[in-house]
């Protein structure tokens, strides 16, 4: 069933009002009817079951018939510094970062990143906005303006620090695990052609771990997916 994300002040005795997009898309999109359910939710994790009783030409109304407090968040905050790299498969690292449980997402300029990417902050936070729909989350991550890639240690340490190094062969995710409670992670991700080494220095004198992910050279998107998916495997809850 497709959902929708709707703020809880829509709500009126046992009664939601739609319109904007969601009203386009349920009615003119869908072309849902009276009578056909929908499921709603918001962004303090209470999912809606409803049903369509009235559609005029701006919005429509739907009856909550139940409701249910979900909580599909990770139990560990999870932070990608993505790289920025061509084309729209950045559009695909933010989709698939959001359905893995990724906090927060920064779009990072490395010196052999594809700058002419830049300025598509709230395109990909829609996307992100999209994706909770279809994954079940409540929360979306937040998509942050772009920021230099020395900027990344500027910013709050988490518990696990990690800069993915395609060089990188001796030390994995699966060699670093700790006995000690895990909470939050920071990744770094690099574009095509990798960072430089100066670049991994940096991060490593600002105390991140340079990780490999096994003996194959990764795309970028395909290492940013499978290390938010070994994290929520070793710390989350995959």
């Amino acid at each position: 069933m497709p959902r929708f994300k709707i703020n809880s002040e829509d709500i009126s005795e046992n009664l939601v009002r739609i319109e904007g997009d969601n009203y386009r898309h349920i009615a003119l999109v869908l072309r849902m009817k009276v009578d056909d359910n929908v499921m709603l939710f918001d962004s303090d994790g209470v999912e809606y079951d409803c049903v369509i009783k009235r559609i005029s030409k701006n919005d429509l109304l739907a009856e909550i018939v139940n409701n249910n407090k979900i909580n599909r968040e990770s139990p560990i905050k999870t932070t990608l510094f993505q790289a920025i790299i061509k084309g729209d498969r950045m559009d695909l690292i933010v989709q698939k970062a959001t359905e893995l449980g990724a906090n927060d997402i920064y779009p990072v300029v490395t010196q052999r990143s594809d700058v002419k990417n830049t300025n598509k902050v709230q395109r990909w936070q829609k996307i992100a906005d999209e994706s909770i729909k279809q994954c079940g989350r409540a929360v979306s991550p937040k998509v942050h303006s772009e920021i230099k890639f020395k900027q990344v240690f500027e910013l709050e340490k988490s518990d696990l620090n990690l800069i993915f190094y395609e060089i990188e062969n001796s030390l994995t995710i699966t060699d670093i695990r700790s006995s000690s409670k895990i909470e939050s992670a920071s990744l770094i991700i690099g574009p095509e052609g990798g960072f430089t080494e100066n670049e991994v220095a940096l991060a490593e004198d600002n105390n991140f771990k340079s990780v490999g992910i096994g003996p194959r050279i990764l795309r970028s998107e395909t290492a940013s997916i499978a290390a938010i998916t070994l994290i929520q495997h070793y710390f989350g809850d995959i």
